[in-house]
């Protein structure tokens, strides 16, 4: 484990004990979505999600990573969306101030982590998002209320497409929800 992964350790175990809120999607949610932005900012698939979960009353953030090294990325698909870079991170891999605090400015109801891989990053986004119920994929690092853990996903190659994923985590959290 190199020295970014165990700042990263150390700041997510003295997080403050969050209070869990199960969403329920029988009225309007404030939902954040963080994804890994494609190279050239185009993100139709984070769109879609979007636009799916604005017909279902949502009212949705999106925050992106993208690896470059540049500040006020801006995705011509999604121009409200926020996407940070790596100069939006200092030297330990943790995200700069002025961005965490514009991060945390806003609660949600619910955050969907869309990432596919570990990306320390979206990691650091997923840890200090303000959320009632944080749910993305099993990627081992402890930071969500609700994992998926699909079988088939042992290997590099098996990456899923984030609407895949985006789908799978409705379901389950609708699939909960109905059993209440």
């Amino acid at each position: 484990m190199n020295l970014k992964e165990r700042i990263f350790n150390y700041l997510r175990k003295k997080q403050p004990e969050r209070t869990l809120r199960f969403p329920h999607f029988d009225r309007p949610l404030s939902v954040l979505v963080i994804f890994e932005s494609d190279m050239l900012e185009q993100n139709n698939a984070v769109k879609t999600i979007q636009q799916d979960l604005r017909r279902k009353g949502m009212n949705v953030s999106t925050w992106g990573f993208a690896p470059k090294k540049a500040k006020d990325i801006t995705s011509p698909v999604l121009p409200q969306s926020r996407i940070v870079g790596l100069d939006d991170y200092n030297l330990f891999g943790k995200l700069r101030q002025e961005v965490a605090e514009d991060l945390c400015a806003t609660r949600y109801d619910l955050m969907l982590d869309l990432s596919t891989r570990p990306l320390l990053p979206l990691r650091y986004m997923a840890m200090y998002a303000q959320a009632d119920f944080k749910a993305g994929l099993n990627l081992g690092e402890g930071i969500h209320d609700m994992l998926i853990s699909p079988p088939d996903l042992n290997t590099e190659q098996a990456r899923p497409e984030i609407t895949w994923l985006y789908h799978l985590l409705i379901q389950y959290i609708s699939t909960i929800q109905s059993r209440d």
